[in-house]
């Protein structure tokens, strides 16, 4: 689990409502991410969805976040804040792909197959497989913060 926190505070330069400037932050986290859930009313409201690509074997990351939309005269300040953890899909694949990479494991000589036991370079694919699935999913559970801040900078682009 890792959390999330980003913030924008933008300088209007046309008047606009709270609930507007919410459906539009909306639209624009509905392009980054795949929206669930979003519960609440007003300026703050919780947020629910995943990041991946539905078409893509498994998706990235869960998403919990709240969002609050704060205005005033001319200046409207965005914080959203929250927590990302592996998808259960994500965390199904790899454990199944280390398991099934254990279950090969057990045959004798798996890398070298001329061995008639199991040797350091047998450790070592295991050892490097466990890096890349730790360094991927770190990957990915960082892959919101940056969808988020890019939507913001989208609002005030549009806005500020």
């Amino acid at each position: 689990m890792k959390h999330i926190e980003v913030s924008k505070k933008i300088n209007l330069s046309q008047k606009i409502e709270a609930d507007s400037l919410k459906e539009i932050l909306i639209e624009r986290l509905a392009h980054a991410l795949d929206i669930e859930v979003v519960s609440g009313e007003g300026a703050q409201f919780k947020l629910t969805g995943t990041t991946g690509s539905p078409a893509g074997i498994a998706r990235h990351a869960r998403l919990d976040l709240d969002v609050s939309v704060k205005l005033d005269d001319a200046v409207a300040r965005i914080i959203i804040s929250g927590f990302a953890r592996p998808a259960r899909s994500l965390t199904l694949l790899y454990s199944t792909l280390f398991f099934f990479l254990l279950l090969v494991g057990l045959l004798p000589g798996f890398v070298e197959t001329s061995a008639e036991n199991s040797g350091p370079v047998d450790a070592l694919v295991f050892l490097i497989f466990g890096i890349y699935i730790v360094m991927d999913v770190n990957k990915k559970l960082s892959e919101p913060k940056e969808l988020l801040e890019s939507a913001l900078e989208s609002l005030d682009t549009t806005f500020g």
